[in-house]
């Protein structure tokens, strides 16, 4: 057995991909391979996981309601517990004050104050490691669409 042959490493994070982690193993593999890195690894691999996180971000500008915007109803249309069979229960409740609406979601709940953008639309920031940017909800029919969870037609939760 050749001594490349038993070559490894391991590189280990806890952060957003941003293709640090894969440049150095690539580094690692090429120095091993061929004296010295053939390719700007870093270069490549954070442009990949760029263009994948812009892929991922909603084509709609909610932090921009359009101009007539339709108003939102009362509170009270919206707030309530809505189910889905693969993400599991989804809260909304008035925010303290009565002023706007707080999204629950999750088994240790987080929680999301929602902006209205237009008429039944509102929208909250993302957060955490599969943040997208701000996405939005769509209430109608007694269900939510929260989009970014609904890449895969998962995202559509039915008022309980």
């Amino acid at each position: 057995m050749l001594p490349l042959e038993r070559l490894g490493i391991v590189v280990l994070t806890n952060g957003a991909p941003a293709g640090l982690a894969d440049a150095v193993a690539l580094d690692f593999f090429d120095t091993a391979e061929h004296g010295r890195p053939g390719t700007d690894w870093l270069a490549l691999t954070s442009s990949l996981y760029a263009a994948a996180a812009e892929a991922e971000r909603s084509p709609t500008d909610y932090a921009h309601p359009p101009a007539g915007a339709k108003p939102a109803r009362d509170p009270a249309a919206y707030t309530g517990t809505y189910r889905n069979p693969y993400y599991g229960p989804l809260t909304v409740t008035a925010s303290p004050g009565g002023k706007g609406l707080v999204l629950s979601l999750g088994p240790r709940p987080l929680r999301f104050p929602l902006t209205h953008y237009d008429g039944d639309t509102f929208s909250f920031e993302t957060t955490g490691e599969n943040a997208v940017g701000r996405t939005g909800v769509t209430f109608a029919d007694g269900t939510v669409r929260v989009e970014y969870l609904d890449r895969d037609h998962l995202g559509t939760f039915t008022r309980q």
